[in-house]
């Protein structure tokens, strides 16, 4: 099971975050609430589903033989007016750029499948997830 544990810092509302793996991030808000040190929470959603269809499209594209030069995944989410403001909407563009020619078709297959087949973080979110909460006390 994929795990992340969110520490708060002790200031403001700035939580540091540590995964199962041992890597680190942080997340903050902007003033008055935080001191915009971070990323927003939501910020990080868009990022990791970048980061996500970003990896898995560089590995088909290599697994196409596709002449990759650079890619950029840009992620933009349109968010409810009303709290707790979820998106409505996510609008994924790969940028890419070539060292000779490419194959537009594999290049099309390749997104489709790292969005649509191989990306955990894209697949939460097109398709939903429950999601439950508990508390409890350390001594």
């Amino acid at each position: 099971m994929a795990k992340a544990t969110a520490r708060w810092s002790g200031h403001k509302v700035k939580f540091d975050i540590e995964s199962a793996s041992g890597h680190t991030a942080a997340i903050d808000e902007a003033p008055v609430f935080g001191d915009d040190e971070a990323m927003r929470p939501t910020e990080m959603l868009l990022g990791a589903l970048a980061g996500c269809t970003g990896m898995n499209a560089v590995l088909l594209l290599k697994k196409f033989k596709q002449p990759l030069k650079s890619l950029s995944v840009e992620v933009e989410g349109e968010q409810e007016q009303d709290w707790p403001r979820a998106f409505k909407k996510i609008e994924i563009t790969f940028v890419t750029a070539w060292e000779g020619k490419h194959d537009k078709e594999s290049v099309e297959k390749a997104i489709d499948l790292a969005c649509n087949r191989y990306c955990p973080i894209h697949a939460t979110l097109s398709h939903g997830t429950k999601i439950e909460h508990r508390h409890k006390d350390t001594h």
